[in-house]
């Protein structure tokens, strides 16, 4: 299943991206802090939390700085990053608030995009579910960076998901129909991704769909996701569906989906239908 975690403690394509769109035309300050907070994501990925810690605030002092000296949506949109990366909600929620006073120049979208999904990750943090729902939700359907659109996609649906959960049948059913047609036409729109197939076979699990869910599942694994994290994740989705199916399946259904199934656990090359060729003995 989906677990809600935050994109900050993970290494986002988004905002490793955006430090190095930064470092044209920006002043020294903002240079430097561009420099600190690409350090920090290396720190994060290598899961060395307090050198990551140390990189985000010595690129916040230099944000700060780089604020003070020549004011801008970007400079702003840094600032809010790295306190982002600090878990500083409070403060990154006034930084991407400021850089949309500001304004973004021409040729900044990609800058809106990701300041929109770290003020919806820190409306989230902050406690205010719904209004973050609604800035990601917007961002799923009009962000023209796609790895701010993928990461957004992924918040929408960890959300939604929890939500969906306090939820009475009627409005559950109803809430997860909707957040699988959204990424149903994110799909539509780029069926390549295997990460938004990952996405729906998630929520095609939640809604009891496990036919569809196993089938989105299988796709994602043949069209590639992004880090080894999603794919051992959709593998172990892939063994929860066959347990749910065989319970499910008469005799006869369950023998022809199993034979389905061994077909393609052996063209992943998997040890048998039940284990993943990562996993351990």
């Amino acid at each position: 299943m989906i677990r809600p975690r935050s994109p900050w403690r993970l290494v986002s394509p988004a905002f490793a991206f955006l430090a190095v769109l930064l470092l044209s035309g920006c002043s020294s300050h903002l240079k430097q802090a561009k420099f600190h907070y690409s350090e920090g994501q290396l720190r994060v990925r290598a899961y060395e939390t307090a050198q990551a810690a140390a990189s985000y605030k010595r690129a916040l002092l230099e944000a700060e700085k780089a604020v003070r000296s020549n004011p801008s949506a970007q400079a702003f949109t840094l600032k809010g990053l790295a306190e982002a990366g600090l878990e500083k909600w409070p403060d990154a929620e006034k930084s991407f608030l400021q850089a949309f006073a500001l304004g973004f120049a021409e040729g900044e979208e990609w800058a809106r995009d990701v300041s929109l999904l770290g003020l919806g990750s820190s409306l989230d943090e902050l406690g205010l579910k719904d209004a973050a729902l609604r800035s990601l939700a917007d961002l799923v359907e009009r962000a023209k960076f796609k790895p701010v659109r993928t990461e957004a996609a992924r918040r929408y649906v960890d959300l939604s998901l929890a939500a969906a959960s306090g939820l009475d049948e009627k409005e559950r059913t109803r809430a997860l129909a909707a957040v699988a047609k959204t990424l149903e036409k994110l799909i539509d729109g780029d069926f390549a991704c295997g990460f938004y197939h990952y996405l729906l076979s998630q929520t095609e699990s939640h809604r009891e769909d496990y036919r569809k869910s196993f089938e989105e599942a299988a796709i994602a694994r043949e069209l590639g996701l992004p880090s080894e994290k999603v794919l051992r994740d959709n593998d172990l989705q892939i063994v929860f569906i066959h347990r749910k199916m065989k319970e499910r399946l008469s005799p006869d259904d369950g023998k022809a989906f199993d034979e389905l199934y061994a077909r393609w656990t052996r063209k992943w090359g998997w040890k048998d239908p039940l284990t993943p060729n990562w996993k351990k003995e």
